[in-house]
């Protein structure tokens, strides 16, 4: 058993590490992640059921493994710039799902097929016990665990993703022959470290044959300082964070928020942010008291440090913590707190324009304080599509202040404060006093920023109907994302009435099916049963990933300890029921009934999460109890499949594939669907009622 824990370490490696590429290089968000994640787990499927020559094993696929992730790695930071896509874009969901099919799929077909090996060969050595069938997932998932440990505490900085091409070399310890043996070590090991040095070039040709200056690892995503044609850029997770370009944004966002602060001298600023364009530079210009500058990732505050000149650091503090962490917990006030984010086309950064951070922003404001922020827009003629992005954001802050401001332009400025009115010529006669000293921004510019027809057009596109943009329902998010997408697909339309009622139409048509299926065919009302636990599994894990990334921020750093505590619950599960020995059909419905409790679990938690002291742990015990749960399962199912006769030798793999084809559909529906569309706890009211229909189908089966 040995064997399955070394490949449940490489495919737990191999998965992490291709899944975070592919997410910051081609998908950009989390939830096309969890779309990505399906394609992993169908093609494991796919591959457990392929029969491959036995000749073929051994110490042929090891070779294969590595080969194949050089390969999806490759693919994985060329295809957006072969097809003409900036690496800071969002590509067509049509890219997205073809790339994760093509650069994904082949690294998990040889993972499941190699389960499907080792299973088989492990049978004909070997007596089959009647609690042997689940043992193997068991074994697989210590693995996992080891590697999602190994990965989160050691591995996750990493610089160079080829860096874990010889970890397939696991893979023939133990294996006999050992001259054969050793030359397919000498292979894997030659073939990655020439493969490990031309991830230079690749990152060139991302970068569109621009020079890498400096190449960050991060916990929280790559950080790329690029040059070309004379211009710096920096990247952080996929999205673009600063341009040295970009000097008449800064300076427009910048003397127009603080224009607005009752005070010109001595203030107390907080800025939450990359500070990469010279931002701290124009502050210093109004003399402040202090500047907080807040970053959530290490490898940018350094960079930030490093890039500001030292005589301007005296009053400036860096400070690497979660923003929403910070300012749960700091004591201190601030005449002025400025966001610079990227628009939120990921729920990491959709946090930032949410509701319930206004919310935290608004406590640590002094009295007629101001706050300041930007998103995407036009000014002269505004979509539907801006217009919905745009009255998501502002209709959360209108939650929250009772004061505000509009400054229309391709970036609109949204001032905001809680105790005064701010005016078009207080703005006006702030600047002025300053005297400010600008390279690009005006008085005139500014005037002409206010114009206010175009202001009155503005307000009058926005939607107060459309729901406000917060932590559960990330309409903010989802606008983004439409809007983008319309760049490629110019008649696309989303009705979410439509969305809503077609799901509910969905249940209805789920609930028949089963109570046909069990009628007709019991052995396929057995599938119906495995595959339904994959998709509960996968659903409950893609809301927790989600709700972590939401209220904690780092999912791709500790997205391995996330993944290796499911598999160490499901690998305790395995085990746990397997020494009990009931195989009652019953049982199953009561596992639906243990899955209906944790669903509701969550959802009662939603709103008191936020403030818990220990949140991340909330979400570790969640992915511990959707493990034990799923693996608890496994048994049950074994069982069931022997009683209406299954072969044997089959169960295991009919489980494998089954599941996974079951928990494919479940990351679909919640990545493009449930998730985006109908928000958190909605989509938990799905969950619950597919699993009561499922736990009253199988009462007397």
């Amino acid at each position: 058993m040995f064997i399955f824990v070394l490949l449940g370490i490489v495919t737990s490696i191999f998965q992490l590490v291709l899944l975070r590429e592919f997410s910051f290089s081609i998908a950009k968000n989390e939830l096309a992640f969890i779309v990505a994640a399906g394609f992993w787990i169908i093609f494991c499927a796919i591959g457990s059921i392929i029969k491959v020559t036995r000749k073929f094993h051994g110490m042929a696929m090891p070779v294969l493994a590595s080969l194949c992730f050089f390969a999806s790695m490759s693919g994985i930071h060329l295809s957006k710039g072969l097809a003409g896509i900036k690496y800071y874009e969002i590509p067509g969901l049509g890219f997205i799902l073809i790339s994760g099919i093509l650069l994904i799929g082949p690294n998990a077909l040889i993972s499941g097929n190699i389960f499907k090996w080792l299973v088989e060969e492990h049978l004909e050595e070997k007596t089959i016990q009647n609690n042997s069938f689940a043992r193997f997932f068991a074994f697989e998932a210590i693995g996992f665990f080891i590697g999602g440990l190994i990965f989160t505490a050691y591995l996750n900085n990493y610089t160079n993703p080829l860096l874990f091409s010889p970890l397939p070399n696991l893979l023939i310890l133990g294996r006999k022959k050992g001259i054969r043996k050793a030359v397919t070590a000498i292979l894997i090991i030659v073939f990655s470290l020439s493969s490990f040095k031309t991830f230079k070039l690749i990152l060139r040709k991302e970068f569109g044959n621009a020079n890498i200056i400096a190449n960050l690892g991060s916990r929280y995503g790559p950080v790329f300082l690029v040059r070309k044609d004379k211009v710096e850029t920096v990247f952080s997770a996929g999205s673009l964070l600063a341009s040295s370009e970009d000097k008449s944004g800064v300076e427009e966002f910048i003397h127009i928020s603080l224009s607005a602060a009752e005070t010109l001298k001595k203030k107390d600023v907080l800025f939450i942010g990359p500070a990469l364009s010279g931002q701290i530079e124009e502050i210093l210009k109004y003399s402040p008291e202090s500047i907080d500058c807040l970053q959530l990732n290490p490898a940018i505050t350094k960079l930030s440090k490093d890039r500001l000149p030292y005589s301007n650091k005296e009053n400036v503090s860096f400070i690497t913590d979660d923003p929403v962490r910070y300012l749960q917990n700091i004591n201190k006030l601030y005449d002025a707190v400025l966001i610079s984010m990227p628009a939120p086309s990921s729920l990491s950064l959709n946090r930032y324009f949410t509701k319930e951070f206004f919310q935290l922003i608004k406590l640590k404001i002094k009295p007629k304080g101001i706050f300041s922020f930007f998103i995407p827009s036009k000014r002269e003629i505004l979509s539907p599509q801006f217009a919905r992005f745009n009255s998501s954001i502002i209709n959360a802050v209108d939650r929250v202040f009772s004061n505000r401001i509009l400054i229309p332009s391709d970036s609109m400025i949204i001032i905001a404060s809680a105790d005064r009115v701010i005016t078009d010529s207080q703005l006006l006669k702030n600047f002025t006093r300053a005297e400010v000293n600008t390279a690009f921004f005006t008085y005139y510019h500014f005037k002409d920023l206010l114009n206010p027809s175009m202001r009155r057009y503005t307000e009058g596109m926005l939607d107060k109907m459309i729901a406000p943009n917060t932590y559960l329902n990330p309409t903010g998010f989802l606008n983004y994302l439409i809007l983008e997408q319309m760049k490629f697909y110019p008649k696309l339309r989303i009705e979410l009435t439509s969305i809503k009622r077609n799901i509910f139409i969905f249940l209805i048509f789920m609930a028949l099916a089963i109570a046909v299926t069990r009628i007709l065919s019991k052995q396929a009302f057995c599938l119906l049963n495995i595959g339904a636990i994959g998709f509960t599994s996968i659903s409950l894990s893609s809301i927790i990933y989600a709700l972590f990334q939401i209220y904690c921020g780092a999912l791709f750093w500790k997205l391995g300890l996330l993944i290796c505590l499911f598999m160490i619950g499901l690998s305790l599960g395995v085990l746990l029921i397997n020494r009990l020995h009931n195989q009652r059909s019953q049982i199953i419905s009561i596992s639906y009934l243990g899955w209906m409790s944790v669903a509701l679990m969550i959802l009662f938690s939603l709103g008191k999460i936020n403030s818990a002291p220990f949140k991340e742990e909330i979400f570790y015990l969640f992915s511990f109890i959707c493990g034990a749960l799923t693996g608890g399962s496994y048994p049950i199912l074994a069982g069931n499949l022997k009683r209406n006769e299954f072969n044997k030798k089959t169960i295991t793999t009919v489980i494998y594939s089954a599941d996974l084809t079951g928990a494919f559909l479940g990351t679909l529906s919640c990545g493009i669907l449930l998730i985006p569309f109908l928000g958190i706890p909605a989509s938990l009211a799905v969950i619950l009622i597919l699993n009561a229909i499922f736990a009253f189908g199988n009462l007397k089966n």
